[in-house]
């Protein structure tokens, strides 16, 4: 698993962005969330440019941060977060029943981390679909670096406009990605379209919980901290998730949030009553550490003007998701395995 160093971080800060362009993205961004007016329909509408501006301006922190896979995972104690993380990917492997030589469709792909893990852990062939061109070119980066660059590529789309025919993939699956989409019923609409009848579809899904009350201002304080730090025009609730399945023609095989019986809170590595040498860089005093070092970086230069800004909101979406963790009103990990049906008839 890579690890980006400092003058990694630096060099990336921006993703595909013109560096002296990056100050007015980031305000732009920063226009579309609650914190400074903006509207959920206008983060809706304009969904494409909010989230490839977001991973533009965070993805060399992410890596920095949490190495190739950007996603939280269910940890037993004595167990470390990479090693987590790599379980919580061949968990999805194993639930959807991969097969060697299978295509299969990976919505939402990052750089590719778990596109990477699961292919070498299933022998398939996986496609990482993904709508930011800095992302994808540092994900061919690293699929010719671990060689699976012959069976696994990239195509820059649009999930809720996919660019494949009908019947296409034997299996589908979104790790924390699909929550990106507008609408969730389009978005599986479209999963349901390319999947061959008889396969499934697998996913974790950032969701508030039943526990969410919308008219508490301090659970729409949570909820608007996060979908500022993760690039996110709505949270949705796990049952609006369930039904936008079903609607979409899904049969849902079994749903839980899987947060629930983690045996070590999923929002530990961001916790600031933690210390943790192992991952260092998630915890309280590493970001201290990472904020710091981008002030410098952008002072002498080596990081454009306005990374500090994007150090900031992801800062307040770790605030977001450890205090929506411990109030257990939002989940990251709301699981679901569903199954196209062989026929539509039997829908």
């Amino acid at each position: 698993m890579s690890k980006a160093g400092a003058l990694d971080l630096a060099s990336g800060l921006g993703g595909k962005i013109d560096k002296t362009d990056v100050l007015s993205a980031v305000e732009k961004y920063e226009k579309y969330h609650v914190c400074y007016g903006g509207e959920e329909e206008a983060r809706k509408s304009n969904y494409t440019d909010m989230v490839n501006k977001y991973y533009d301006l965070v993805t060399s922190f992410y890596e920095y941060g949490w190495g190739e896979s950007f996603h939280f995972a269910p940890r037993w104690n004595g167990e470390s977060l990479r090693e987590s993380i790599k379980r919580h990917e061949h968990f999805l492997a194993l639930q959807l029943g991969l097969k060697p030589g299978q295509k299969v469709l990976d919505v939402g792909c990052g750089i590719g981390g778990p596109l990477r893990e699961i292919s070498r852990f299933s022998s398939t062939s996986i496609t990482g679909l993904n709508n930011n061109e800095y992302q994808i070119t540092r994900g061919k980066e690293l699929n010719r670096i671990v060689g699976v660059d012959k069976t696994c590529n990239f195509v820059k789309a649009d999930f809720m406009k996919l660019p494949f025919p009908e019947n296409s993939f034997d299996a589908v699956y979104a790790i924390e990605a699909t929550c990106h989409a507008p609408d969730a019923y389009g978005c599986y609409k479209e999963i349901y379209r390319v999947l061959k009848p008889g396969h499934s579809f697998a996913a974790y899904e950032w969701c508030m919980t039943d526990a969410f009350d919308p008219n508490n201002q301090e659970h729409q304080k949570i909820k608007a901290e996060i979908e500022i730090g993760d690039g996110l025009p709505d949270i949705r609730l796990t049952g609006k998730c369930l039904e936008a399945l079903k609607q979409a023609g899904f049969e849902v095989i079994w749903e839980k949030d899987l947060a629930v019986d983690s045996p070590l809170p999923w929002y530990l590595p961001l916790d600031k009553s933690r210390i943790s040498l192992s991952s260092f860089r998630l915890t309280a005093a590493g970001r201290f550490v990472t904020r710091n070092l981008v002030k410098v970086l952008e002072y002498i230069g080596l990081a454009p003007a306005g990374s500090q800004r994007v150090q900031d909101f992801l800062e307040k979406a770790a605030v977001g998701l450890v205090e929506g963790g411990k109030k257990e009103i939002f989940t990251p990990m709301y699981f679901f395995l569903a199954r196209k049906p062989l026929t539509e008839e039997s829908q």
